[in-house]
């Protein structure tokens, strides 16, 4: 029995959710583009289904895709889906895609659980109903829409700017699908990981040297990271919040019984505002730590990085169309900032508005992810609003 078009967004998702696209847990949180994982979940489940409608497919690099609607010209719109799921590890059964209410949690309406419904599924399951929408309907755009889909999961901008370099067009905006509790995320702090590599001497734990202790100077190097927090939080954005100098994780090698341990890396979360160069703050953290750890080596050298995002209201004029249908299903639009980073400073650094939006995220960051069916059908409409408004206006506003 064919499934009814208005349920087709559902059961997209359902069977969205039911496909793993989750990091691996462990230390190392970044996971590639081509990584197994994601290349089936693009290749084997969400490039099918956009092909199952019809659509026109652009294979990109990074083993992404985009799909491109409308007649081609004219002003260009691109939404942006993302596929690792980073969140939600310790969930029972990430993959069930269940339907259910639960009133064990205060709510009563159907949800869908599954780990990335959030994150990214109900999104993708959102590009599916516009292109379905679009091609069915034969909906006239007048312009260019890309729905893109992002395998960024390294915290970087190198998927964005693949996507942007390959893509036939520039976007006049981009709107990264993303669950900001259906507010309007016009900016966010950037940040690079600064990591701090210490080498000592490894001894037993009964004759320890008297210089070159790694513990020791890690401890120095995390005092000495305190007092730069101190002095880089005065520098502020009226709208994004501080700069900071947060060491957030420690590892040691070897681990071994009674044993100093001969190295150590410290990843320092250095977050950036606009205007902030992770070259220049990786150098400031080095001028820091210069002497620390007596009889220790100590290198300091930028990881990944994402670059601040902001959008000024005086450049938010783009945004009407998508305002005006928050608007109409769901009341006066809010604008906020994300409080971490992510990758809208990528196509703002190249002069692109980008903004963020989508369902909100209720689950327990390491339990259970779920999200409203009502969210995701509001989205969903407002998508299809937005996409409607942003083509008229611009027809409206060209020239005779």
């Amino acid at each position: 029995m064919p499934v009814p078009p208005e349920e087709e967004l559902v059961a997209d998702l359902v069977a969205l959710a039911r496909v793993p696209s989750a990091v691996p847990l462990g230390a190392d949180t970044l996971i590639e583009p081509d990584h197994p994982t994601l290349r089936h979940y693009v290749q084997e489940c969400l490039r099918p289904m956009f092909r199952g409608l019809g659509a026109d497919v652009i294979d990109l690099p990074r083993n992404q895709f985009a799909v491109r609607l409308g007649d081609g010209g004219g002003p260009c719109l691109a939404l942006m889906a993302y596929t690792p799921t980073q969140h939600h590890n310790l969930m029972a059964e990430p993959w069930s895609g269940r339907i259910r209410t639960p009133t064990e949690l205060g709510i009563d309406e159907p949800c869908v659980f599954g780990q990335g419904v959030t994150q990214n599924k109900a999104h993708q399951a959102c590009l599916l109903d516009l292109a379905r929408w679009i091609i069915t309907e034969r909906v006239p755009l007048r312009g260019t829409l890309l729905l893109c889909v992002n395998n960024e999961g390294r915290s970087s901008h190198d998927c964005s700017n693949a996507i942007l370099d390959g893509l036939p067009q520039t976007p006049d905006l981009v709107v990264q699908l993303f669950p900001t509790g259906f507010d309007v995320s016009v900016g966010n702090r950037g940040r690079v990981d600064v990591l701090v590599d210490i080498q000592g001497t490894t001894a037993h734990s009964s004759a320890p040297p008297a210089q070159g202790r790694v513990i020791d100077a890690a401890a120095d190097v995390v005092r000495r990271l305190g007092e730069l927090d101190a002095v880089v939080r005065t520098r502020s954005h009226p709208e994004l919040g501080h700069e900071q100098v947060v060491p957030y994780q420690v590892r040691y090698e070897p681990l071994a019984p009674h044993t100093l341990p001969a190295t150590a890396r410290i990843t320092v979360d250095r977050r950036l505002l606009p205007g902030s160069d992770p070259d220049a703050a990786t150098s400031e953290i080095r001028a820091a730590l210069e002497g620390a750890g007596t009889g220790c080596e100590i290198s300091v050298r930028p990881g990944v990085a994402m670059l601040p995002a902001y959008l000024p209201p005086e450049r938010r004029a783009v945004l009407g169309p998508l305002a005006a249908s928050i608007r109409t299903h769901l009341g006066e639009p809010r604008y906020t900032v994300y409080g971490g980073s992510f990758d809208a400073g990528g196509p703002a650094s190249r002069g692109i508005p980008t903004v963020m939006f989508g369902v909100p995220e209720e689950g327990d960051l390491l339990g259970d992810d779920y999200v409203r069916l009502s969210a995701v059908r509001r989205q969903a409409a407002i998508l299809r609003d937005t996409v409607t408004r942003f083509f008229e206006a611009e027809r409206t506003q060209a020239p005779s």
